[in-house]
């Protein structure tokens, strides 16, 4: 989807050339929900402007592979997942110095020992399920800089 608009300015000031946003979910449906919030802020904070990309993991593996890859502006995950775990995956982000300061949001039906976990391990954010639709799009906004 290639949407943006020229009020989206990044930490120094300038139009960034582009969003990218790693989902990492494990539910279909919990992905479409993410998605429709995405796709809403595309068509309407960023009119066309700015393009917004958004890529799909089911684990915390193939996040990993993905953020090895290719650069991403901010990654979403859920902390409970099959073969790596997002609190695995937060460790790994966090440790890796190209992605160290990479915006996380921790997004999870957990209870508060699983968000004071996540936020020691360094997650941006934390949004507890069932999450509702103006949180996820306030918290994209503001970790994405957008106006």
């Amino acid at each position: 989807m290639i949407v943006g608009s020229e009020h989206s300015q990044t930490a120094s000031g300038t139009a960034p050339s582009g969003y990218r946003v790693l989902i990492v979910e494990d539910n279909p449906h919990i992905i479409e929900m993410y998605s429709y919030v995405l796709k809403k802020l595309a068509a309407n904070e960023l009119k066309g402007a700015t393009p917004l990309e958004v890529h799909f993991a089911a684990d915390g593996h193939a996040a990993m592979a993905l953020l090895t890859e290719s650069s991403f502006q901010l990654v979403m995950t859920d902390l409970y997942m099959p073969v790596m775990d997002g609190f695995q995956l937060i460790e790994k982000i966090r440790s890796e110095p190209r992605l160290k300061d990479l915006p996380v949001v921790a997004i999870s039906a957990g209870g508060q020992d699983a968000k004071d976990r996540a936020l020691k391990l360094g997650v941006t954010s934390y949004l507890k399920k069932p999450v509702r639709f103006a949180d996820v799009m306030d918290t994209v906004k503001q970790l994405l800089r957008i106006t």
